[in-house]
């Protein structure tokens, strides 16, 4: 079975588009969405009717999701964040709405485990960028792999055994093989508002037959969802940082 992984979409239309039409050569069986549909971008809705088209999809719930629809306070979030969120708010159906209110926190297939921010308190919405979360989150599931987003940084943090637990980067070839013996957390970077300095929307596909994990990056149209942003009127912040995919 292939699975595409991917996360945070965050409103940016062109990215998702650009992301499907890219997986959609590379013979996917199954789509994992590790959410954050909406926030930031300006096509709230229409991403989330976009992501219905996509067969044998699931979705995960996202904090930016849950602050849509007052799960959680957006006047938790930075001012631009904030703002993206009120604004949301007014963009979405009520049948939206009640999608996004009926989203899982994790998914589990097979020998893997799926979340937006980590395993051990999906709702708290803690990222995994330290040994001491990374542990956590290991010590949270006996899966081999678990799959998170929320950073928008694509890496590997493995675990080989009690305390040995390395943080890495994407392979430099692009392809991860995943060893008996070994665990790993594994994020698939974001679609729509990339922050590791590379602009391109970024996503996985899992392998389970061959036991691998390619980490996929693709060209969309920035200026096109920067105009969006600014015609929403929406911070323009926004809209710049996904030039700098920062």
């Amino acid at each position: 079975m292939r699975l595409a992984v991917f996360s945070d979409i965050h409103g940016n239309l062109e990215a998702l588009e650009a992301f499907i039409h890219d997986a959609a050569g590379r013979r996917v069986d199954r789509y994992v969405c590790l959410g954050d549909v909406v926030g930031y971008g300006a096509s709230p809705g229409q991403c989330l009717e976009r992501l219905s088209s996509l067969p044998r999809l699931h979705l995960l719930l996202g904090n930016h999701d849950a602050a849509a629809i007052w799960q959680t306070s957006p006047y938790q979030m930075s001012k631009a964040a904030s703002r993206a969120i009120l604004w949301t708010m007014d963009q979405l159906s009520e049948a939206q709405n009640k999608r996004l209110a009926g989203l899982e926190e994790t998914l589990r297939l097979h020998d893997m485990l799926f979340c937006h921010a980590n395993p051990y308190c999906p709702q708290g919405w803690r990222y995994v960028t330290t040994w001491f979360s990374a542990m956590r989150s290991f010590l949270a599931t006996k899966r081999q792999v678990t799959f998170v987003g929320h950073t928008h940084r694509p890496n590997v943090i493995t675990r080989s055994g009690g305390f040995n637990i390395q943080f890495k980067a994407p392979p430099s070839d692009g392809s991860l093989a995943l060893a008996d013996g070994s665990r790993y957390i594994i994020n698939c970077g974001s679609i729509g508002q990339s922050r590791d300095g590379n602009a391109d929307a970024s996503y996985v596909i899992c392998d389970t037959d061959s036991r691998r994990v390619d980490f996929l990056r693709v060209s969309y149209d920035i200026e096109a969802a920067a105009r969006r942003i600014e015609k929403a009127g929406l911070p323009g912040y926004l809209a710049e940082r996904l030039f700098r995919g920062r």
